[in-house]
Formats: C-alpha cells, sequence, structure tokens
C-alpha cells in the first residue's frame, strides 16, 4: 500500500477560504447579471437576451452551490488531516519509526 501524503491543514482552509470567496463572487455577479436591464426594442430578440440573461445567472447560482459544497468537503479534509496530524504527534506516527529504535519484537522474550 502506497504511503499517504499529509495534507497541510493551514493549506487545506487557505483553499477553502479561496472557494468560498469565488462562490460569493458567482452569486453577486448573477445578482449584477439579473439587475441589468437592456431594452433591444424587439420582442424576439428581448425573449432571447432575457433568456440568455436568465440562463447565465442561474448557471452562476449552480457554480455557487458546487463550489459550496467543494469549500465544505475541503473544510472536512483539514478537520480530519488535523485531528490525523495530532493523533501522530501524540501516539506517534504508524508509518514512522519505531519508538524504541533497535528493539525488535521477537528479541523481547
Amino acid at each position: 500500500m502506497p504511503a499517504e501524503h499529509p495534507l497541510d491543514p493551514n493549506l487545506l482552509d487557505a483553499v477553502a477560504g479561496a472557494l468560498t470567496r469565488s462562490g460569493g463572487a458567482a452569486l453577486e455577479a448573477s445578482h449584477e447579471l439579473l439587475a441589468h436591464y437592456s431594452d433591444t426594442g424587439d420582442a424576439p430578440t428581448q425573449r432571447a437576451v432575457d433568456t440568455l440573461i436568465d440562463h447565465a445567472a442561474d448557471a452562476l447560482r449552480s457554480l455557487t452551490d458546487s463550489l459550496a459544497d467543494l469549500s465544505g468537503e475541503v473544510q472536512a479534509a483539514a478537520i480530519q488531516a488535523t485531528t490525523h496530524h495530532a493523533a501522530s504527534a501524540r501516539f506517534g506516527d504508524a508509518d514512522g519509526p519505531s519508538a524504541h529504535p533497535g528493539r525488535r519484537r521477537d528479541h523481547l522474550a
């Protein structure tokens, strides 16, 4: 089994924060997009423009939801990495060197 690479909880927190900020920016952009009113003067063209704007705003809201989900997953990974790191520091890393170098189990008898 390959060795697990330790995850830096601070880096994960920074990534989660960036995802949260990006989600907020996407939501704000969807609101701004809907706030703009453009009058084309032609009913069929206006309907097409309105539909395009609605679809773009929907896509931005979906992006916001996805970024929020990802942020939550990264935050959970950060908590798990912090817990794993603390446990490894307290009890010794199972993949690391023995707490008693030079002593082997078969020589204890």
